[in-house]
């Protein structure tokens, strides 16, 4: 056991003197006094007088001390057991096409998505990420960062996301896997430490798609290795696609027969993607979920490297403080006790 402050425990040094004085009195009076009526005294008493003193000095002198150990704040060693885990390189693949605008989750999807990637970064230790990448895909895709450690830069590319007011027409989940997979092969090619299990890519998107690549590039990633996470974020219902306003009136696209052209939800697409790649399939409903999914996704893709042997030290100064008021409160009962006793008497 250490102390933090053993200052304090000079002071137990001055708990010892009732006690010995206590000791002392007690048996020069069975000694040296035999002409006290000690048997009377006993009658007096609740308790028997020698049982009394050995009690009331055993209850100060244990209820001082622990109160003066929790002032010295002591600390005990506790051996333990420290997962360590490899870092992952994340590639976020973000679904910017135009249904991805609609506002069945506020404020939109886009801007819900981009916000709780921010939010997940900023609650992130720096262990448990290494570098990120970010792709964005619609009618076609875009690699907006090549990994970077600097978390500031994805940030700016996510806030660039929620203000493009030129989004983009069609989505091809395919072709944001082709991107991905071609930023990571980038990286691999001067990174030879980095290995498909090392890295993950995250896929949000409301799940539909209209491109024709998407069976050939899932397979081609699921046979390099690497693990395709997919979060669908919208409702089962859709929602109108609003438009960028030019006049400053709202509107919303339209088909050919100028009716609205409601934004759904794939949810089988994302699904199949996940499970044929050896990753997961997670649903956010309102957005708030998406953060949680992040973390879900991140402990459940980590791998294992060692366990180390860890020493840790705790404050166990509350057991001594508790101990402390008890001790002193049943001293105080007894004393009270022995009080209306002797006045009874």
């Amino acid at each position: 056991m250490t102390f933090e402050a053993p200052q304090y425990l000079v002071a137990l040094f001055l708990v010892a003197v009732p006690a010995l004085a206590s000791f002392v009195s007690w048996r020069h009076i069975r000694r040296g006094r035999p002409e006290l009526d000690l048997d009377r005294l006993r009658r007096v008493s609740r308790l028997g007088t020698s049982r009394r003193q050995i009690l009331l000095v055993s209850l100060s002198v244990l209820g001082s001390a622990s109160l003066l150990l929790a002032l010295a704040e002591p600390r005990i060693e506790v051996e333990g057991r420290r997962e360590i885990f490899k870092t992952l390189d994340i590639v976020f693949l973000l679904d910017t096409s135009l249904s991805m605008r609609a506002r069945d989750v506020l404020p939109s999807r886009i801007e819900r998505a981009s916000e709780e990637i921010k939010n997940f970064f900023v609650r992130q230790k720096d262990e448990a990420i290494g570098r990120v990448g970010l792709v964005s895909f619609a009618g076609s895709s875009i690699i907006l960062s090549y990994f970077t450690r600097d978390g500031s830069n994805i940030l700016f590319y996510l806030d660039s996301l929620q203000t493009d007011i030129l989004p983009g027409y069609g989505t091809d989940i395919a072709g944001g896997i082709a991107n991905a997979l071609a930023l990571v092969e980038k990286e691999r090619a001067t990174d030879r430490d980095l290995v498909p299990s090392d890295v993950v890519f995250v896929l949000i998107s409301d799940g539909e798609d209209n491109g024709k690549e998407m069976t050939r590039l899932v397979a081609r990633a699921a046979q390099a290795g690497y693990r395709i996470y997919c979060i669908g974020i919208g409702s089962q219902g859709g929602a109108l696609i609003p438009l960028p306003a030019t006049d400053g009136r709202q509107t919303f696209l339209l088909d050919e027969r100028r009716r609205p052209v409601l934004a759904t939800f794939d949810e089988g697409t994302l699904r199949w993607v996940a499970v044929a790649t050896g990753g997961t399939y997670h649903r956010s409903f309102t957005g708030t979920e998406l953060r949680a999914n992040l973390e879900e996704i991140l402990l459940s893709a980590r791998r294992l490297v060692r366990v180390e042997r860890v020493v840790e030290t705790r404050p166990v100064e509350r057991w001594f403080l508790a101990a402390g008021v008890v001790l002193l409160g049943v001293l105080m009962i007894v004393l009270e006790r022995v009080r209306d006793g002797a006045t009874r008497s």
